[in-house]
This record gives C-alpha cells, sequence and structure tokens, in this order.
C-alpha cells in the first residue's frame, strides 16, 4: 500500500496523489495529526481529474475538455489537539482522478504545518 504524508503548508491546497490513467485511487487510511496545529481544521477531500472533449449523441452538440474538475468526495473535521484515524469509513471512497486536500478554518482556505495528513492508497 503505497501512501504520503503532507504538511499542510506552503497552500492550503495539497495534491496527495496524481491521476492515474485506466486506474481509481481507493483510499485504504487516512490519519490527520492536528495536536500542535493551534486550530480546528476542516479537511475537504477531493477528485481531481482531466476530461475529453465529446459529443452528446442525442443532440450532437460538442462538450469541450475539461482539466482540473474536482468533486468533493470526504469532508471531515479535526480538532485542536487531536490525531484522527479513519479506516473503515472510507470503504466506499473511491477517487476517479487525483486526490488533493483543503484545510480550512472556519471556512477559510488556512496554511498550517502543523497540520499533516496522511493517505495511505491502493490503486484499482
Amino acid at each position: 500500500m503505497p501512501s504520503i504524508v503532507v504538511a499542510m503548508t506552503p497552500a492550503s491546497t495539497q495534491t496527495l496523489v496524481t491521476e492515474k490513467r485506466n486506474a481509481k485511487v481507493k483510499p485504504s487510511l487516512i490519519m490527520v495529526d492536528n495536536v500542535l496545529a493551534g486550530a480546528d481544521s476542516e479537511l475537504t477531500f477531493e477528485d481531481i481529474f482531466n476530461t475529453d472533449a465529446s459529443i452528446v449523441a442525442a443532440t450532437g452538440a460538442a462538450v469541450a475538455a475539461v482539466v482540473g474538475q474536482t468533486v468533493d468526495r470526504l469532508r471531515i473535521n479535526v480538532s485542536d489537539d487531536a490525531c484522527v484515524s479513519i479506516r473503515d469509513e472510507l470503504k466506499d471512497v473511491k477517487f476517479l482522478g487525483g486526490a488533493q486536500v483543503i484545510r480550512e478554518e472556519g471556512g477559510v482556505p488556512t496554511v498550517n504545518a502543523n497540520c499533516h495528513v496522511t493517505l495511505g492508497y491502493d490503486l484499482e
């Protein structure tokens, strides 16, 4: 099982896994260390992927390609001075493209070098 650990710095959005051609990213573990962050962390895990240009069969209308389309897959709140580990709750979560995490405090994207996110995953 590959894994990655990121500190939520230098930006409030961090890439965890890049898109893998013909494979889905199936998270098996998410761990958040927010012990020294000094504030609660609201984390949103997003699926980020590119779509190809296509044509709608019924109308013949062209649909443009989209680069960097995002879909929210999971949101968790982690209290200050807390360390959270999630496994069983991830059984139905899949990323069709890559995975990224956004950290917010009170709804505002915020950088914090003391908030660490670990993602363990498999490819399907």
